[in-house]
Formats: C-alpha cells, sequence, structure tokens
C-alpha cells in the first residue's frame, strides 16, 4: 500500500495522473497540510473508498468523481490496479474561477461541499471530465503562452460537468430552491459585487421595493443589503491582499474603486487597519504557517 500526503499546491492549481499501482493508494486528507486548497479525483478504472472523519465510508467505483471543499479530513483509498486523476486548487484560484463563470451561482454553493458523482449518472461526463484533467495536467508540465486562460477554462469545464452529473443542476431547479429573497439577493451580489450596484435596481430588478429587499435582509442577516455588498467586497479585498501579487491600487481598481485614497479608507474603516498595513501582517502570518482563511461570504 503506497500512502500519500496531500501538500499544498505551490500553484494556483496542480493537476497529475494517477497511475495503477500493484497494491492500493493511500491519499491523507489531513487538515494541516490542506490548509486552504480545493481537491477533485477523477477514478477512471477501479474502486476508490472515502472516508471522512466522523461520516460513514463511500464507495467510489469507476468512472467517479469526488470534489472536497477545504479543511476536510480523512482517507482516500484506491484499490490495485486503479487509475485517474487528481488535482489541488487553491483558494483564490477556485474564487476568482468560480466567480468569472456564467454559472457562478450555482458553482459557489456547490464547491464548498463534498460532492460526488459516479456510474451512469457520470458516464457520459467521463470522456470530458477526464480530457479536462488532461488538460490540466499537460498545462501545468508545459507552461506555454495563454496557458492561464486555459486552465480557467477548462477547470470551468471540469466544475460545470461535476455539477450536471452530481445532480447539483436538478436540484437547482427545484420549486423553491434558492427562492428567498436574501438568497436572491446574494446571488445577484455574488456576480456584480464589483460593480458596486445600486441597491434600489437590484430590488426593481428582483420586482420589489428597496423597504421589501432591506427588511429581507435584515430580518435573514441582521444587516442592510448595502452592509452586506460591503461585506462580500472586503471578503474579496482580504482574498486578494492575502495571495496576489497586485499592488494595493490595482487590487481597489479591480474591486470598483477608481480613487485609490477612497478604497484605503473604505478597507481601515471595516478591518481596523489600511489594507498595507492588514497585507503585511498576513504576509507575517503565513510565513509562521498562520494563514488565515479568506472565505467570510456565505
Amino acid at each position: 500500500m503506497t500512502e500519500r500526503p496531500l501538500d499544498t499546491p505551490a500553484l494556483s492549481i496542480t493537476a497529475s495522473a494517477i497511475a495503477p499501482g500493484l497494491g492500493s493508494q493511500t491519499w491523507s486528507l489531513g487538515v494541516r497540510d490542506s490548509r486552504s486548497s480545493y481537491r477533485a479525483f477523477f477514478i477512471s478504472r477501479g474502486r476508490a473508498t472515502l472516508s471522512i472523519d466522523g461520516q460513514d465510508e463511500i464507495t467510489l467505483p469507476a468512472p467517479a468523481m469526488l470534489w472536497l471543499p477545504r479543511r476536510i479530513a480523512g482517507t482516500l483509498v484506491l484499490a490495485a490496479g486503479g487509475e485517474g486523476a487528481m488535482l489541488l486548487a487553491t483558494e483564490d484560484f477556485v474564487r476568482r474561477t468560480v466567480g468569472d463563470s456564467p454559472a457562478a451561482v450555482q458553482l459557489h454553493d456547490m464547491i464548498e461541499r463534498i460532492v460526488v458523482a459516479q456510474s451512469k449518472s457520470l458516464a457520459m461526463h467521463a470522456d470530458d471530465i477526464g480530457r479536462a484533467f488532461t488538460v490540466l495536467t499537460e498545462e501545468g508540465q508545459r507552461p506555454l503562452p495563454g496557458g492561464a486562460a486555459i486552465v480557467s477554462a477548462y477547470f470551468s469545464v471540469l466544475l460545470l460537468r461535476l455539477w450536471r452529473a452530481s445532480g447539483a443542476s436538478a436540484s437547482a431547479k427545484a420549486p423553491g430552491a434558492g427562492a428567498t429573497t436574501l438568497q436572491r439577493f446574494r446571488q445577484i451580489v455574488e456576480l456584480r459585487y464589483r460593480e458596486q450596484p445600486v441597491i434600489a435596481d437590484i430590488a426593481r430588478a428582483m420586482g420589489i421595493t428597496y423597504d421589501h429587499l432591506h427588511r429581507a435582509c435584515i430580518a435573514g442577516a441582521g444587516k442592510g443589503p448595502m452592509e452586506l455588498v460591503h461585506d462580500r467586497l472586503i471578503a474579496e479585498a482580504k482574498l486578494r491582499l492575502g495571495q496576489s501579487q497586485q499592488s494595493v491600487e490595482q487590487i481597489g481598481f479591480g474591486l470598483g474603486f477608481r480613487d485609490p485614497g477612497y478604497f484605503s479608507r473604505f478597507f481601515k474603516l471595516r478591518v481596523g487597519e489600511p489594507p498595507g498595513a492588514y497585507r503585511r501582517r498576513i504576509v507575517a502570518q503565513a510565513e509562521k504557517g498562520l494563514t488565515p482563511s479568506f472565505a467570510a461570504w456565505p
């Protein structure tokens, strides 16, 4: 039996093939090693067993795909002769890719839970999923011009195929799913927060009054709609300050702030320190292995 720890990828996403072995292969899904990485496994041949601490084992006969959110503790065991592929992706990369996808609302809900697709439900998607893993692996081994765009595109395809094959797309169409005012508002904010939209315009697009929207947000989240938009902006600003190489001015501009000074004041008012000071503190924590999660938006 071969045991393989899962380390945080040095790059935004790291994909690799799983070659068949004479004995079983085991991957440790420890919280300490995974940090803020998402993980996915594709079992193209053989059978795997997923054991998550505190939950029943899940058997995954090929073809099967498994998506694991951050900080999941347990093990994945692939039986002798099994093969497939796997990947690790940083929180920053996953959230950026999902945020830029036309299906951002649906994918945002999916990536934060364990998702399994297998057998008949996966069969019609298996070829595309296998191809996506192959491209992601090849692009990681041979960086070429346009590689980042290709990686992002194929990763999006991978998530959408999983979304369909797992049945998540059907549940999203179920009567009442995502039908509450607060849920609908959050979905719109997730797609448009970088535009810093006018709340009255959102309410109008939802077919309700501003007062109706405000009451729903206060009742469901304890905050007004504008405060929720600001929370999302701050969550994204923290993510970019902690995990990107962009300057503070570039980050502010990317979030809709045309005045760097206003962005700094906005950030300090809500976080308690300027963005530059926040970045220095986060970098110092990362060097000590204390990197926090930036997933503040529900």
